[in-house]
């Protein structure tokens, strides 16, 4: 077997490899609880569960044969590797298709009536290089868990040291000097009417033809005091786009965009000029952050003047944030993905049935994030919730493809 799983190694060396790392939470407290023997017979359960169900339905959703190798790595720590070059969206439907089977597991325990639940945190890389891809999906794991998300996505070929401190720099310096920064589109879909709403403008820069993720660059963006750069051009085109098509579009700004002048000038300076702030939707980012509702307001009571929008985005991350609601003059939120994943859990779903009742008071439109899948659609329809986003609608694309769109009708989801 040792000799088989070698040369395995070798023939698919050259081979894209995308890993998937799992870690069972708390395993520590299960075998406190309920000792070592039941914690090993839940690793079998998972372990069993992964190279039958989930490998099952990951070949069923990709529907093209590839080899999946999946091993108990570590403990608690489990790694399925698909010897293929998954895109953005498989990858994303992957984790999914694992997170959610196990979640919705009931893991019996050894000689008990009883069984439980687990929950495990991923992280995910890509390359060529096996032992590489193995270094970038453990990093991105540990920044899964320290941050208490249960997904993360490392682009190999993106996040090495030497390319973080001098090369990205560069690609972002290029996408300034060159204006390649672009807006892909998402659409937000009107459940009533069956068509396109609106689309949120996601933020994408560019080298020798790939497509750089916001989470390989904002960050470092930020860091190398480079991103108020990359924004002014993604506003710039916004507008344009705005202008040119007439179709209404929404962007992302934080906390410290509104207290910047430059931007703040910019964008009142667009709408005043052509005319288009009733095509524009605002949404605020990171609302926890705000320290002076004031400055917020202001910001907001000048630009709906020439009839611009605002959302309040994340609504429901910490479930801290109704006051927010009350002191920012709002016409969306947009709830939060931590809730909208969960929506077939009881206490999430009335949860959520909650923040519509209470936004339906305020006269709020809610926006649903992170539709995924139909089982979550239906869960929205169920609640009366008028717009959905997600990857059960479309992923985020150039406009061209939406202009392609437009033309053929073929955008248009009715199929729930």
């Amino acid at each position: 077997m040792f000799f088989y799983k070698n040369l395995f190694r070798y023939l698919n060396r050259d081979k894209i490899k995308t890993i998937y790392l799992i870690d069972i939470l708390y395993m520590k407290d299960i075998n406190a609880i309920y000792g070592f023997t039941n914690g090993t017979y839940i690793i079998k359960q998972v372990f069993t569960l992964l190279k039958k169900s989930i490998k099952k339905q990951i070949l069923s959703f990709l529907k093209r044969k590839i080899n999946i190798c999946i091993q108990n790595s570590y403990a608690d720590i489990f790694s399925v590797i698909l010897y293929d070059e998954l895109n953005e969206k498989e990858i994303i439907e992957i984790q999914h298709i694992i997170f959610n089977t196990i979640i919705k597991t009931k893991f019996n325990l050894y000689e008990m009536t009883a069984n439980i639940d687990i929950n495990i945190t991923i992280g995910c890389s890509k390359s060529k290089n096996m032992n590489r891809t193995y270094i970038y999906a453990e990093q991105a794991l540990y920044t899964a868990k320290v941050n208490y998300i249960n997904f993360l996505y490392y682009d190999s070929a993106l996040i090495r040291k030497s390319f973080i401190k001098e090369e990205l720099i560069a690609i972002i310096q290029t996408n300034i000097k060159n204006k390649l920064v672009e807006p892909y589109l998402q659409p937000i879909y009107d459940n009533k009417l069956k068509k396109v709403y609106k689309y949120e403008a996601l933020m994408r820069i560019f080298s020798d033809d790939k497509t750089i993720l916001p989470q390989v660059f904002i960050d470092k963006a930020r860091k190398f005091r480079l991103f108020n750069q990359l924004m002014e051009i993604m506003i710039i085109k916004v507008l344009d786009y705005i202008n040119m098509y007439k179709i209404h579009i929404s962007i992302n700004l934080d906390y410290d965009d509104i207290q910047n002048p430059i931007l703040k000038n910019l964008i009142i300076n667009n709408i005043k000029n052509n005319d288009i702030g009733n095509y524009l939707t605002i949404e605020i980012l990171e609302s926890k952050r705000i320290s002076n509702f004031d400055i917020v307001n202001d910001f907001i009571n000048k630009l709906k003047q020439y009839n611009v929008s605002f959302a309040i985005d994340d609504f429901g991350s910490g479930f801290s944030n109704y006051e927010h609601i009350l002191k920012i003059n709002t016409d969306y939120i947009k709830i939060d993905s931590s809730l909208i994943k969960n929506i077939d859990k009881d206490i999430y779903f009335n949860l959520i049935k909650n923040i519509v009742l209470f936004a339906n008071e305020q006269n709020i439109k809610i926006i649903a994030e992170h539709v995924n899948n139909l089982s979550i659609q239906r869960h929205i329809l169920s609640l009366g919730i008028r717009y959905s986003q997600g990857y059960y609608f479309n992923k985020a694309e150039s406009i061209e493809y939406f202009l392609k769109k437009e033309i053929s009708g073929k955008y248009i989801k009715t199929n729930y």
